[in-house]
């Protein structure tokens, strides 16, 4: 897929792993659209994009853990730029403890983030992408779940964390299934630990924002016989 005049969204783009995937799509000439909570940080990170890259750029307050927000965050985007071409759904929470500490308040959140989040976002681009015209069998659209090496096996303290990625590797699978039939590819990237400000992790032992970023630029650059939907990438001398 060709980035030049591409419309991206990407959640959770304002900071961490999001916003270094908004940054790499800029770079290559994609009109992006930056979306989470934080609205003037949105607004910080599009300025940003505008004054290095020259991309069109939107900021959008949205909280993707609510279906009306994920909604309209689709119908402004398609309103701004006419439609959607890449989805990359990155907005996430962590946290979490023991199964007998974690409550049903925790629980719930954590998982209408990332797992509800991821597939009210998917749900409403996927119907937009269908509507693109295809050219020399170029995907209708790519949609991209961040995933987690936690969504592949669980370890104690991480039940309703990997609970929620687990359910976002399924939902991307099936998707991805069904999007062959629509030319619209879906992967999930699963990362070992990354140093963001949701981990609190720092420094070069930890997988950094841009190397999950350079992944999503070598998903979409890939051929349109290319259907990966999983991408792992593990941590050099660890597990996680």
């Amino acid at each position: 897929m060709e980035f030049k005049e591409k419309v991206a969204i990407i959640t959770g783009g304002n900071s961490g792993i999001g916003k270094a995937i908004a940054i790499a799509l800029a770079r290559e000439g994609a009109k992006i659209v930056i979306t989470a909570r934080r609205h003037a940080e949105n607004q910080k990170v599009a300025q940003i994009l505008i004054q290095q890259y020259g991309t069109s750029t939107l900021g959008i307050k949205a909280d993707v853990a609510k279906e009306e927000d994920c909604e309209r965050l689709v119908s402004e985007t398609v309103k701004a730029f006419g439609t959607i071409h890449i989805l990359v759904n990155s907005a996430g929470v962590g946290g979490g403890d023991t199964i007998e500490k974690t409550s049903t308040k925790d629980f719930d959140r954590i998982l209408k983030t990332n797992l509800y989040g991821t597939f009210w976002c998917a749900r409403a681009a996927y119907k937009q992408m269908r509507r693109n015209k295809s050219k020399n069998n170029e995907p209708r659209g790519m949609i991209i779940n961040l995933s987690s090496v936690a969504g592949k096996f669980a370890w104690a303290g991480t039940g309703a964390y990997s609970a929620s990625k687990f359910g976002v590797q399924a939902l991307t699978q099936a998707l991805a299934d069904e999007g062959k039939q629509d030319n619209i590819k879906v992967t999930a990237i699963c990362p070992a630990m990354v140093a963001t400000p949701m981990t609190g992790k720092k420094g070069h032992d930890y997988l950094q924002p841009e190397d999950v970023a350079e992944t999503v630029l070598y998903l979409a650059r890939l051929s349109p016989a290319a259907w990966p939907t999983e991408i792992v990438i593990d941590r050099k001398g660890a597990a996680l």
